[in-house]
Order: structure tokens, then sequence, then C-alpha cells
């Protein structure tokens, strides 16, 4: 310990480390220099406070989240979620009342979901006569299902045959090559890309840090940041300038296989707690509008698989992309996949270059909800992790009827991953919006589609921080609180290992620390 660096020893707590408890924790300067028993400092000069007997846990990290939403002025809040949320007529109610208390020309967006999707009047043409002057996005909860109106179309210079993009769909009317609204998969991605080529850069600065000022009263610490909207030289730009207060993994999101994702940030700027590594793909959507890719169909659609997004020469070469990089975290692996059958392809794709490719690699399967038995002995082979989110777990219904009871009543594992040697790291998925990690927890530690996969408490705050940190490289400098490590931590408003299941998603922080930097004082600790 120097003494240029100044030091707090937070004592009379109950310390989840990680690897065990402890009564206190002593931090001096950006790291934690002690974990233990209070009296073994009584010695050395500390600052102490006094925690009142309130729990502590490593900061939480999450490890799939998307800062940014779409831009635009939302008219409904996504309450409904998860559900089916407004249907064609109140979507169009909700349009019209929008153009009434907006001027023209300013985009409108709505939140949807089962009830838009799975409805096949639910296209452009169903919107124009309420919106002929305002460009309106009907975007799904999950990110995956957009419909536009016209004028959005022609504000973006979308033209009505326009060709559909590389990893992506537009929806044409029956019988011809026009455009009827509906835009899939990497369309959408391109439709954010342009939407947010018309918002400023202090837009976005003010985004990510309302993001973040919110993050930090879940006791959030860490972000992994997939900005699906913008490109890697504008999202580090951002980035620098908004100077948050909780660390930032930038992750990137080409919009082909060659778009470049350069990792040295902009002449002028300084990182500050950011990163920038990895490398994301997204192989097919959900079930909620039937485009993840299935092995079998659809039990409420006996004739259609979902689809993949990319051909095998197109997913070859991401996985030869990754390969590639001298730095293992540089263009790290990461692919969304959520059907078993793409699945399927990612994994054979990946053992094609030999059992020791991937080694080191951290190599991470996001979402993976139609993870089967048939799949563990690949995962392990890849050392891959599955990085869940939790949200996923909550629509038992939908699940039975899309899949079928077999096939539902056997996806999602948890605990059998666990079991099975094989990672798992936790995120949010939110988009736009801070979601808390401690409603993920309750659906993880109850796993209403498949309950005899639940896990435990303890597993899911690890999949929180320990999991998260180690997808990331961090795991030698967080998610666990020891000597050495960064003092990243959260003091909890509650005490999440006595309180029952269903009061947990209550649980907020009172104190959130970054870094030896109190980032978050609710001001129920004395100081």
């Amino acid at each position: 310990m120097t003494s240029s660096k100044h030091c707090t020893l937070f004592h009379h707590g109950r310390i989840f480390t990680g690897e065990g408890h402890a009564e206190a924790i002593g931090m001096c300067g950006s790291r934690i220099v002690f974990v233990g028993n209070a009296r073994e400092f009584r010695e050395r000069r500390y600052d102490a406070v006094d925690l009142g007997g309130r729990t502590v846990v490593p900061g939480i990290d999450d490890a799939h989240a998307h800062v940014l939403g779409i831009s635009g002025t939302r008219l409904n809040t996504g309450d409904f979620v998860p559900g089916p949320g407004p249907d064609l007529d109140e979507v169009k109610d909700i349009v019209r009342k929008g153009t009434t208390a907006h001027p023209p020309g300013t985009w409108l967006v709505v939140t949807v979901g089962e009830a838009i999707l799975a409805d096949p009047d639910a296209t452009r043409f169903a919107l124009d006569p309420d919106s002929p002057d305002h460009p309106v996005v009907l975007r799904s909860w999950t990110g995956h299902g957009t419909v536009i109106n016209t004028r959005a179309m022609s504000t973006l210079g979308i033209s009505e045959t326009e060709a559909d993009p590389f990893g992506g769909r537009y929806v044409r009317v029956a019988g011809s090559n026009v455009i009827n609204g509906v835009v899939q998969e990497y369309a959408e991605h391109l439709l954010n890309r342009r939407l947010f080529d018309r918002t400023s850069d202090a837009d976005l600065v003010a985004s990510y840090r309302a993001f973040a000022n919110q993050a930090v009263k879940f006791g959030y610490t860490s972000i992994q940041d997939i900005p699906l909207g913008l490109p890697r030289a504008r999202a580090t730009s951002v980035l620098s300038m908004a100077a948050l207060p909780i660390r930032v993994r930038s992750i990137c999101f080409p919009l082909t296989v060659d778009e470049p994702c350069d990792s040295q940030w902009p002449a002028g700027t300084s990182p500050g707690k950011n990163t920038l590594s990895g490398l994301k793909w997204i192989t097919d959507g959900t079930p909620l509008e039937r485009n993840a890719f299935l092995e079998a169909p659809y039990a409420d659609a006996p004739d259609f698989r979902g689809v993949f997004n990319f051909s095998d020469t197109a997913l070859r070469a991401m996985l030869r992309r990754s390969l590639r990089s001298q730095r293992e975290q540089r263009e790290q692996p990461i692919f969304h996949t959520v059907g078993d059958g793409a699945l399927d392809d990612v994994l054979d794709a990946a053992r094609s270059f030999g059992p020791r490719a991937w080694r080191g690699r951290r190599f991470r399967i996001e979402h993976g909800d139609l993870i089967f038995p048939q799949h563990f002995a690949s995962l392990r082979s890849l050392e891959a992790t599955v990085v869940q989110n939790p949200l996923h777990l909550a629509l038992p219904d939908l699940m039975h009827e899309r899949l079928g009871p077999p096939r539902a009543s056997t996806m999602q594992p948890l605990r059998s991953l666990l079991e099975q040697g094989i990672g798992l790291a936790f995120g949010t998925d939110s988009i736009g919006a801070v979601a808390s990690p401690w409603l993920d927890m309750y659906f993880a530690i109850t796993h209403p589609t498949h309950p005899s996969e639940a896990i435990s408490l303890e597993q899911a705050l690890l999949a929180y921080t320990r999991g998260a940190a180690y997808v990331e490289f961090a795991d030698h400098e967080k998610g666990t609180l020891g000597p050495g490590m960064f003092a990243d931590f959260a003091v909890l408003s509650q005490d999440i290992f006595r309180v029952i299941p269903s009061d947990l998603p209550a649980t907020t922080s009172v104190l959130t620390v970054v870094g030896g930097q109190v980032v978050w004082d609710s001001g129920q600790i004395t100081r």
C-alpha cells in the first residue's frame, strides 16, 4: 500500500466475493487490497465505512446489452413485455394520435410484440392512411421484427423493389417484387444504421450517459454493449466523448463479412474505462416471429423451419476472420443462435477447423435457447460459453405453442450446462433501456419454461459476475472480489440470499463502486 492512495475499509457486511463470504473489504485507489475480517485491519490507516450488515456483491456485468434503442419519438412503452403487445387496430390508433401530437416529418416509433408480428395485415399499407407525412417504425421488443410505412422507406431511400441486403430480407407483396414494409434481420440492422446516421453525436452521448446513470442504481459496474446502429469508428468516438462512470466493452457488429472492426481509438480520444473487442454475428431470429432456425418445423407452422441468415461460405468466412486475429479477444467469435438448426450449423462449421482451433478464443453462443443434450459435447470441444438472457425463460406458453411440448419442455438448459462443464454467463439483451439483473436472476432460479433446469441464486449471480467477466477476457481483474482485483462492487438494498424468490426483482443498489470510485450513492450508508 502506498500513502498516496486513499484507502477505505467497508466492514460489518455480508460480502459475497465470488469464492465465498467475508465481513470486510478494503480498497486502496482502484484496487482491492483485502477481503476478510475487519479485526485484522485495526492497525492500518483506513477510512472505515460501516455497512450495517448489508450484502455486498461483485459489480454486475451485463454480458449482452444494446445501449442504443431505435432512434425516434416513442409513442408507447414496453409495459406488456414479455407479451403479445398491441394489435393492429391499437397500433393504428397509437400512430394516429402520434401524428396529431407531433409535427410532420417526426419519426414515430411503436414497440410491438407477437400480435403484430403474427398478423399478415400488419404492413406499410395498413399504416400509410394514418401517417402520410410521418415516418413510422413498428419495432418488436425482441429486436427481431420491424414494420415501416411508405414515408419511412422513402425518407431512408429504400425503393419499393430494393434488393435484400446481406443477412437480411424485405418481405414482398405476394406474387411480386414489391416490398410490403416488413423488414427482417440484417435489413433491420441496416435500417438502424441509416436512422443513427441522422442522429447527432450529442444525442448519442446523452443516451449513453442516461443508460449508465440508471445502470449503476441496479449495481451494474460493467456493460458489454453491442451497438447495433453504429459502425466501429463512430461507436468508439461516442464512447470516448461520453466518459461514462462504468466500464463498457464495445463489441463490433459488422453488417458484412468484411466490414472492418478497427480496435484503435480515434486520434485525440481517450478510452477511459472502455475496451474494444469481440465480433458479433446474428445467425437467426427468435421463435416470436418464427425466424429462429429449427431442425424440425414449427409446431404451429408445419411447413416452416425459420431462416438461417448466412450461406455456408459466409459462415466459414466469419470463423476464419476470428482465427486470423493474433489477439484472441480482438475478434472473439460471438454467435447469436436461438434455434437448434442455427446452432448445429455454427457448431459444425466451427468444428471443421480442427479440435485445437478455438482453444483460448472463448467462443460465445448468445442465447442458445434450443440447446439440447446432443449439443453438449460440441460446446465443450469448442470451450464455448453460453451467454443466456433469462428473460427468454419467461415465455413458456409461447414456446409450447411455437415449438410443441416435447421441445419446449427440454429447451433452455442452465443447470445441465453447468453440470456438463460448459460456461454460463448472463446478460439482459436490453435495447435502449436498462433492465434489472435481479429480475433476470429470478427467472433463472425459477425457470418457468423448464423448471428442472433452474439454478441456485449463487450460480445465477456468478453468471452475472465471474462468468460475464470471463467472456470478455477480464476475469483476471473483475468479476470476483479479492486482492489485486478492481474495486468494482455493489452494496444491495436487501439480503438477496435470504429473501423469497418473488422478492428478488425488487433488489437495487444503495452504493455502487467502480474502480474505487463511488458512482452511485442513495444516501443510506454513512461515509
